[in-house]
């Protein structure tokens, strides 16, 4: 039978209204076995089917109804048959309301909840979070992103029952402050919490989380404006992290990278991105290299105080995936990144780096299997050649914005790079039908290619390719430059001024 429930998940998602999907809610509605059922998206859901489907289906564990048009009524039938519920999606649905929630209460049904996704309904008051907090006591997980009106008083009404939860979701809720933290710290143990884009969190907050759920695994913490390093003095407390995400977390400095590298979980933590946390410098990468001995994944991009020593101690670290981008890193810097076996590396914006650099990274790094030199403006077709001809396990490159990219460019990329499943040229104008010549060579192992603002590449030579790959983009728009002229002129400057 899970085979079958994944099949409807599958055909249902995005489907249309039409006499065929009428007639499928009714065969669905007699598959008393049916355990997992997405109608993500299937935007002329009526409550009635959904009524059929839940009558017929006793054994319902998961239900996605996200992004429907469902309503109170879909709630009372869902708190009426559906016993044994564990996931509910209701992101994105707009027309039920607070009462609906009611019936969790009154009714018999949905109060073995473990998950419910309440994304972007910005339409709840503190009464819905108040019912559904009497409902479902045992709600292990809950997902509330994208809705700016969420206030403390919703989590306090959440929390007042909900003494089980493991997993938190609070992405763009801008006004949730200490209050709601404290709140949830005080009856939550945590596994997993995210948030995001909020200017009033402080460093109680982080205090009060990271000492009530010390087995705390994942942290999301991005754009906290005033997580400071005495917050990283927290969570460094932490003794089980594996995943910590402070970007733009513009107060963090050497110091809380220092209260994190000494931390407890300095030996389990494998996932670190501080990206645009712009007072973080080649000290902090130190640390980071020396200390987080499992680190498999770092971000640093935009970190714009880096330099070329910052890569140098990352040598034999344990990183298999790094991403600078934006980062004011030379040549130098490149070469000097040895004994580390990346298998990916982002290299996005940097202005600096030219083909020699390139080749010097590539002979070091030939495990790499993921490579974005998008808007390296200063790359041209050795580049190209050097990753292709080093990095024999290539399966995705990115090449966006290279405007001196030629055919020959792409000539080399097909010789050498026979595992090759993604492409993105765009905006590389100086490619012409040849290259798709060239490109045709490789699909498959290639299935997605990218050439939007290809402006040399006929319309009719890349509809060619379409029926070769699952994804296909193609534009003869002349590209935007994204800033490439400020780029160029900034890396030319750089250069006169080395000259001097």
């Amino acid at each position: 039978m899970g085979n079958s429930c994944c099949f409807l998940r599958k055909t249902l998602q995005h489907s249309s209204l039409n006499r065929h999907f009428s007639a499928l809610f009714i065969f669905i509605g007699e598959c008393r076995n049916v355990q997992d059922l997405n109608l993500s998206e299937c935007f002329n859901v009526t409550d009635v089917m959904v009524q059929r489907i839940v009558e017929g289906c006793p054994c319902l564990l998961y239900l996605n109804l996200s992004c429907t048009l469902i309503t109170n009524k879909t709630l009372k039938e869902l708190s009426r048959n559906c016993l044994n519920l564990q996931y509910l999606s209701l992101a994105y649905c707009y027309r039920f309301t607070d009462e609906g929630f009611l019936y969790l209460v009154t009714e018999k049904g949905c109060h073995n909840l473990i998950h419910l996704n309440l994304s972007g309904c910005t339409q709840m008051t503190v009464n819905g979070f108040r019912y559904i907090s009497a409902g479902c006591p045992s709600l292990k997980e809950i997902v509330v992103n994208d809705m700016p009106t969420l206030s403390d008083s919703c989590v306090l009404a959440l929390t007042s029952r909900c003494h089980c939860l493991s997993a938190i979701s609070l992405l763009d809720a801008p006004h949730l402050s200490d209050i709601a933290l404290e709140a949830i710290a005080a009856v939550a143990k945590l596994r997993t919490f995210r948030t995001e884009g909020n200017n009033q969190l402080t460093d109680n907050s982080w205090k009060a989380l990271c000492s009530s759920s010390q087995g705390l695994r994942r942290l999301h913490a991005a754009e906290c404006s005033r997580m400071t390093d005495a917050s990283l003095k927290s969570v460094a407390s932490l003794k089980n992290l594996h995943h910590l995400d402070i970007s733009l977390c513009n107060k963090v400095s050497d110091t809380g990278i220092q209260y994190l590298t000494e931390g407890s979980s300095s030996t389990k933590l494998r996932e670190l991105n501080v990206s645009y946390c712009c007072h973080i410098t080649d000290i902090s990468v130190m640390m980071i290299a020396q200390r987080l001995c499992k680190l498999y994944h770092l971000n640093l991009s935009y970190c714009k105080s880096l330099t070329d020593m910052s890569l140098e101690w990352l040598s034999g670290s344990s990183v298999c995936s790094l991403d600078i981008s934006g980062c004011n890193i030379q040549d130098q810097g490149l070469a000097a990144l040895e004994g580390i076996r990346l298998k990916k590396l982002n290299v996005a914006q940097c202005v600096y780096i030219t083909d020699i650099g390139m080749e010097k990274l590539c002979k070091n790094m030939r495990d790499l299997e993921h490579v974005d030199v998008s808007h390296c403006v200063a790359l041209s077709d050795p580049a190209i050649r050097a990753i292709s001809f080093y990095c024999r396990s290539l399966a995705t490159l990115r090449m966006s914005g290279c405007a001196k990219m030629t055919d020959l460019a792409v000539q080399y990329l097909t010789s050498g790079s026979q595992y090759l499943q993604e492409l993105d040229v765009s905006g590389c104008v100086l490619l012409t039908d040849r290259s798709l010549r060239h490109i045709e060579r490789i699909c498959p192992p290639l299935c997605s290619i990218t050439m939007a603002c290809c402006s040399s590449i006929s319309k009719v030579a890349a509809l060619k390719l379409q029926p070769r790959v699952k994804h296909w983009e193609h534009s003869n728009d002349d590209p935007p430059w994204f800033g490439y002229n400020i780029a160029e002129k900034s890396a030319s400057n750089h250069k006169t001024y080395q000259d001097r």
